[in-house]
């Protein structure tokens, strides 16, 4: 009889410390809400924190009076115990209610800590995730098109905006940029801005104009205000010695011109094209575990070359090959052959073997060139310079 009483006292003594100290979770849980409601961000943000630490410390002690019940055998503690813990777990969570207070005072505060804030509240509710969503309708007589893409990041998140809108210029004119109204552009095509605090449409505007873009030159030639049937001068690219101009694409509509065209006559509401150059380049170099600028003679030095297709055009059937016009360089494995190059890929040309003869003098100068020869003829070099040791 005397064991039982003991051990219901010792029950009793820790229920009770448990209940002291779930009280206490509890007035930080009311303390937080009771800021939350009236928007006291920072009094709200500071009573969550001692919250979360609370919870934390008394989680871990009802973990340890888990642990015991189960080696006593001890049901009712154990029952006691589990009921605490889904009680505990109650606590903490951030309501619709309490969100959508903070954020009303997050977005109408003028402090220098409101992004932090916002972050802070989307880390910790479930309830409050912005969403940015962009919008494209084009129609006509025999076109109609809605494009909706919706994405979802922390506040003050960098977010890109699309260059286009899967549009077909052809049909819908050419994406100019995005409004936070369906007739004026906020934003450029491409531009980078900031996620924001509360749900955003933002709107593709479109002009009936055609857009020749030369990324090898930077340049861009546009005509605004086009209408069906017009003739147009198609612009003449820079020369570029180290690409290939093949002529204009507009991907929107599947449109070709040639590189001897000269004039083109608008189709619809206009045309995106852009320049089509053919450019393979070796990028750079590496000489496995030895120094470039010191270079041992009478040894094998494995050579790696860094290719890369930067053109617009995939590229078929490349030799490679590399040369030294040195005396004094001895080239082993020199040719290579790639099936396919494809646009914007980067490859790697292993294997190539230097040895350096001996009697070459200290600080000389080793040459090196690769060059890349694709299925139609053209042919492009890249040289580098090596020194002996």
């Amino acid at each position: 009889m005397k064991t039982r009483r003991i051990i219901s006292s010792l029950i009793i003594l820790m229920l009770s410390a448990g209940l002291v100290f779930a009280s206490s979770a509890q007035a930080l849980q009311e303390e937080f809400e009771a800021a939350a409601s009236t928007g006291e961000i920072e009094a709200a943000i500071d009573a969550h924190s001692e919250l979360e630490d609370a919870i934390d410390k008394e989680y871990r002690g009802l973990e340890k009076d888990l642990k015991k019940a189960i080696e006593k055998n001890d049901r009712q503690l154990y029952y006691n115990t589990r009921v605490q813990m889904q009680d505990l777990s109650r606590l903490g969570k951030i309501s619709k209610e309490d969100t959508a207070s903070l954020l009303s005072a997050i977005v109408n505060s003028d402090s220098d800590e409101a992004q932090e804030w916002a972050l802070w509240l989307y880390e910790n509710s479930s309830y409050y995730h912005p969403v940015l969503t962009l919008c494209a309708d084009a129609s006509g007589d025999s076109y109609s098109r809605t494009y909706r893409k919706s994405v979802s990041y922390a506040p003050g998140t960098e977010v890109t905006l699309p260059s286009s809108a899967g549009e077909n210029a052809r049909y819908s004119g050419v994406l100019i940029g995005w409004g936070i109204t369906p007739d004026e552009v906020t934003y450029e095509p491409g531009e980078t801005i900031l996620m924001p605090y509360t749900d955003q449409s933002l709107y593709a505007i479109f002009r009936s104009q055609v857009v020749f873009s030369d990324s090898e030159s930077s340049d861009a030639t546009v005509f605004t205000d086009v209408k069906e049937g017009d003739v147009i001068q198609v612009p003449v690219p820079p020369e570029s010695q180290d690409a290939i101009f093949e002529g204009w694409y507009d991907r929107s509509s599947g449109q070709y011109l040639s590189a001897e065209d000269t004039e083109y006559t608008v189709k619809g509401m206009g045309a995106s094209f852009e320049a089509l150059y053919i450019k393979l380049e070796t990028d750079e170099i590496s000489t496995g575990p030895y120094d470039v600028t010191k270079l041992p003679a009478g040894v094998q030095i494995p050579l790696t070359f860094s290719l890369t297709n930067s053109g617009s055009e995939d590229v078929r059937d490349v030799d490679i090959t590399v040369t030294s016009d040195s005396s004094h360089a001895r080239l082993i494995n020199t040719e290579a052959w790639l099936r396919q190059m494809r646009s914007g890929h980067d490859y790697t040309l292993r294997n190539v073997i230097l040895v350096i003869s001996q009697d070459c003098p200290s600080g000389e100068k080793i040459p090196l060139t690769v060059t890349m020869e694709d299925s139609d003829g053209n042919t492009f070099s890249s040289t580098f310079t090596l020194s002996v040791k």
